[in-house]
C-alpha cells in the first residue's frame, strides 16, 4: 500500500488547518494538508459577519478576554483564553500580510463593529463575507510557500503505536484508493459536526469526522454538551432552511418581530434588545414560535427594511444576494428567520498549546475545546482557528523535531482498510441516508435549544438504535470511481459516536448553562462551575468532571 512520509500531518483545511499548516512549512519542517473539500471550499469560508481582535482602542485583550468568560458562562479554560485573546491582533496582521484586504475607514483604521457583550467594538471583517477572503488569502499563502495538499481525502482512522499517534489511513474520495500517512505528529482541524442536526448553517463536510478519530485513539473531549444554535438562520423556502444570516445584521440595528409586529426582545431581554447573547435570542424565538407568535413557516421576522438600500449593500452585501435569489427583496420586506444549529463549543481537550492527552496528537479550531466554554460570542470561531493553528503548528512541530518516525503496523492498515472495504460488499445491507435522516430529527427534536431528561433518553435510545443498524450499512458499488455513498457511510459512523457523546454529557450536566437549557433544571449553579470529560475505554464512552483551567 502507497506509503507517504511525512514530519507533520495536518487534517482539515479550513481557516484553522490551512493556518497550521502555514506555520508548520515555514517552521521548516515538511507537511501534507488533507482535506475533504476541493482547496479552498471549507466551512470556513461560509463565516460572514468578522472576527473578534482588540485592534482599534479602548479595546484591549483583556476586555476580550473578560468578555470571552463572561460569555462562556465561566467554564471556558483561561490560560487557552489569555492565549487567544492576547495573540489576535498579530494574527490580523498575519491575514493581511497573506492578501486578506479588511474594512478600513478613510483615516487608515480598521472598520470595527460591536456584537453582543462588545461595550467596545472588537469584529473586524470584509463586507458580510469574511470567511471567503480569509479562505483566499490562506489558500493563496499555502501555494506560495509551498505545503503539499491533497483534496478530496477522507481521514478514516488515526494510526498509533505505544500509546503514541503516528501517522493515518485516507481513503482517496476520487480513486476509492487506500493509502497510508507515516506522521511523526498530527494535527486535527476537522472542524464541527452541525449536520448531525436537521437545521443547520454547516456545510455539507462538517459531520464530527474529529471527535470520533480523537476518542478512537484514547483523546478526551469536553464539554461535548454545548452546542450553539445561531438565533438567525433562513427558515424558509425548505431548500435554503437553516442558512446564516449574519449577526451583523442585528449588531447594526436589524429588528426581531413576532407575526403580530411586536418587538419581543423587550419582553426578555429589554436592555440587551436584540443584541443578547446568542443563546438567549435562540430561546426567545423559540419561545415566541411556541407560544403561537410565529409566522406562517414557524418564524420570526427579522428586519432591515428601515434601513437605507445603500448602507444594507455596504454592510451586508451577500444577506442582500441570498434573499434576492429567493425573491425577497429585504429593502422592502423582512426576512423569514429561526434559530439554526451552528458551532461546537466542546472538543477535544487541549491546552493553551493545542496539545492533546495523546503523545503526537494536537487540535486547533472548532473541533477543539475550552475556548468558549458554554457560549461562543459572534466573531470568536474563525479568529482563535488562527491562534491555535498557528500555537498547535509550533507544538506539533517541536514534538517531530524530537521524535523519530515510527513505522506502521501492517495489521492496522489491514484492519482499516477492511472496514472501508466491507461497505461495499453483499447485495443486501441499510442505505447511510437513511441512518443520517433519522439522526437528523433525533437530534433536532430531542437535543434542541431545549432539552429534559425525558427526550435525552429517548435521543440515547435512539442512536444506540442506529448505531446496530449502521453495522449493516451498505455503499452503492455501482458508481465509476467517486463513490459518495462509501464517504457517506464513514460520516453517518463518526457522526453517530459525535452524537452519542453530546447526549451523555447533555444528561450529565443537570443545570442550565449557556447553550446548554434544561427545561427540567432551569438554574445556573455554581457548583456546576466545571468541566464534564468524556474518553473512551474499551468502546465505551466515560465521562468524568474537571475543575475549570485559570489563569497563572
Amino acid at each position: 500500500m502507497k506509503t507517504i512520509q511525512i514530519d507533520v500531518l495536518v487534517v482539515g483545511a479550513g481557516g484553522a488547518g490551512l493556518r497550521a499548516a502555514i506555520e508548520a512549512k515555514e517552521q521548516g519542517v515538511s507537511v501534507f494538508l488533507v482535506g475533504k473539500e476541493v482547496l479552498g471550499c471549507a466551512h470556513t469560508g461560509m463565516a460572514m459577519g468578522g472576527l473578534n481582535a482588540s485592534m482599534v482602542p479602548p479595546a484591549t485583550p483583556e476586555f476580550h478576554a473578560q468578555i470571552t468568560t463572561e460569555g462562556g458562562y465561566f467554564i471556558n479554560n483561561q490560560k487557552i483564553v489569555k492565549a487567544f485573546t492576547d495573540e489576535m491582533p498579530a494574527r490580523v496582521f498575519d491575514l493581511e500580510r497573506y492578501g486578506v484586504m479588511f474594512d478600513r475607514k478613510e483615516d487608515g483604521n480598521f472598520y470595527v463593529w460591536a456584537g453582543p457583550k462588545q461595550k467596545f467594538p472588537l469584529n473586524v471583517c470584509v463586507g458580510d463575507y469574511t470567511g471567503r477572503e480569509m479562505m483566499q488569502g490562506l489558500v493563496d499563502q499555502c501555494r506560495k510557500i509551498g505545503v503539499v495538499y491533497k483534496d478530496e481525502c477522507f481521514v478514516s482512522k488515526l494510526l498509533t503505536k505505544a500509546k503514541s499517534v503516528i501517522g493515518a489511513v485516507v481513503l482517496d474520495l476520487k480513486t476509492g484508493e487506500v493509502f497510508i500517512v507515516s506522521a511523526t505528529a498530527t494535527i486535527l482541524a476537522t472542524g464541527g459536526a452541525g449536520r448531525m442536526y436537521e437545521v443547520t448553517t454547516n456545510a455539507a463536510s462538517n459531520t464530527g469526522d474529529g471527535y470520533a478519530l480523537a476518542l478512537n485513539v484514547g483523546s478526551e473531549l469536553i464539554d461535548m454538551e454545548m452546542v450553539q444554535f445561531h438565533p438567525t438562520g433562513i427558515a424558509y423556502p425548505p431548500s435554503v432552511r437553516g442558512v446564516l444570516v449574519t449577526e451583523k445584521v442585528r449588531a447594526h440595528g436589524g429588528i426581531l418581530r413576532n407575526k403580530y409586529g411586536e418587538r419581543f426582545m423587550s419582553k426578555y431581554f429589554p436592555k440587551e434588545m436584540e443584541l443578547a447573547k446568542r443563546d438567549e435570542v435562540s430561546r426567545s424565538i423559540y419561545q415566541e414560535v411556541k407560544e403561537g407568535r410565529g409566522t406562517e413557516h414557524g418564524g420570526v421576522y427579522l428586519h432591515v427594511d428601515h434601513w437605507k438600500k445603500e448602507e444594507i449593500l455596504d454592510k451586508i452585501p451577500d444577506v442582500y444576494e441570498q434573499h434576492k435569489n429567493i425573491g425577497i427583496d429585504i429593502s422592502k420586506e423582512p426576512m423569514e428567520i429561526y434559530p439554526s444549529m451552528h458551532h461546537m463549543m466542546g472538543g477535544i481537550r487541549m491546552n493553551e498549546w493545542g496539545k492533546t492527552n495523546v503523545a503526537g496528537l494536537f487540535a486547533c479550531g472548532e473541533v477543539a475545546g475550552g475556548v468558549h466554554g458554554a457560549n461562543r460570542l459572534g466573531g470568536n470561531s474563525i479568529a482563535e482557528g488562527q491562534v491555535f493553528g498557528r500555537r498547535s503548528a509550533i507544538s506539533a512541530v517541536r514534538y517531530a523535531q524530537k521524535h523519530a518516525h515510527v513505522s506502521v503496523l501492517s495489521s492496522d492498515v489491514d484492519c482499516e482498510a477492511a472496514r472501508i472495504s466491507a461497505f461495499l460488499v453483499g447485495k443486501n445491507g441499510i442505505s447511510p441516508h437513511i441512518l443520517e435522516s433519522k439522526l437528523k430529527k433525533l437530534m433536532w427534536e430531542y437535543v434542541g435549544i431545549y432539552r429534559n431528561e425525558k427526550d435525552l433518553l429517548k435521543a440515547k435510545k435512539g442512536i444506540l438504535l442506529l448505531v446496530k443498524e449502521s453495522s449493516h450499512m451498505k455503499a452503492r458499488s455501482d458508481a465509476n470511481i467517486r463513490n459518495r455513498d462509501l464517504q457517506d457511510c464513514l460520516e453517518v459512523s463518526n457522526m453517530l459516536k459525535t452524537a452519542y457523546a453530546v447526549v451523555l454529557c447533555a444528561l450529565k450536566r443537570k443545570e442550565s448553562r449557556g447553550a446548554h437549557s434544561r427545561s427540567d433544571y432551569p438554574q445556573t449553579k455554581k457548583s456546576w462551575e466545571k468541566n464534564i470529560v468524556t474518553c473512551q475505554k474499551k468502546q465505551k464512552l466515560i465521562l468524568s468532571y474537571a475543575g475549570v483551567v485559570k489563569s497563572a
